[in-house]
């Protein structure tokens, strides 16, 4: 189904952006993959509940409730949103806006039944704020960045590390000083590298 592949992304690129672990982002990438190819809708955008290959099915459906629980669809949406940010996949980042599209009148007429799915919108509309670590993080003057990255409510921000499958140009970023280093960029722009974690915080502010 849907929901196991979108909910495990979801929480997949959560736990890279809270360990900067190249191989989490391996693993988000390659989940992001199957659950394109098993459910996504290449013409018409947006995500079936269960896979083409399921059997004795009456019908497909495209559920884009968020109730308790958030739709299998919104989840996908963010998550690819975000990971296309981070791995500068633009695959990823156009089933996502397809995907948005398609639920647009949704949005527009009835936004309180897709609250998720506005946190996709939202976040889609500009560049996300970027942390990137460059830098040993395990230690502690790397946690304590990490942690200021994480502190400040910002839904529109990505943070990752600079080793991996991450986008070309977090690549090209190195600790300066010695120190663990934090580049703080919003689209092509950066700011001066920073290794306060105050600095971080008021920038996602």
């Amino acid at each position: 189904m849907l929901e196991a592949y979108a909910f495990l992304l979801s929480g997949v690129l959560d736990l890279y952006q809270c360990t900067l672990k190249p191989e989490q982002l391996e693993f988000a990438i390659a989940l992001a993959e199957s659950m394109l190819q098993k459910f996504y809708d290449a013409e018409g955008g947006g995500f079936w509940q269960s896979a083409a290959d399921s059997k004795d099915l009456i019908l497909r459906m495209k559920e884009d409730y968020d109730g308790a629980e958030p739709s299998g669809n919104s989840v996908a949406i963010l998550s690819l949103l975000k990971l296309g940010s981070m791995a500068e996949r633009k695959d990823f980042t156009q089933a996502a806006e397809k995907s948005l599209r398609l639920f647009s009148d949704r949005l527009q007429k009835v936004p309180q039944a897709v609250p998720y799915m506005l946190l996709g919108l939202d976040f889609s509309l500009e560049e996300p704020k970027r942390v990137v670590l460059a830098g040993d993080i395990s230690k502690a003057e790397g946690k304590g960045l990490l942690q200021a990255a994480h502190a400040v409510y910002q839904p529109a921000k990505v943070v990752l590390g600079t080793t991996g499958p991450v986008e070309p140009f977090a690549k090209t970023l190195k600790a300066q000083e010695g120190k663990v280093t934090a580049y703080l960029c919003t689209g092509t722009a950066c700011q001066p590298p920073a290794h306060e974690a105050a600095r971080i915080k008021t920038f996602l502010k």
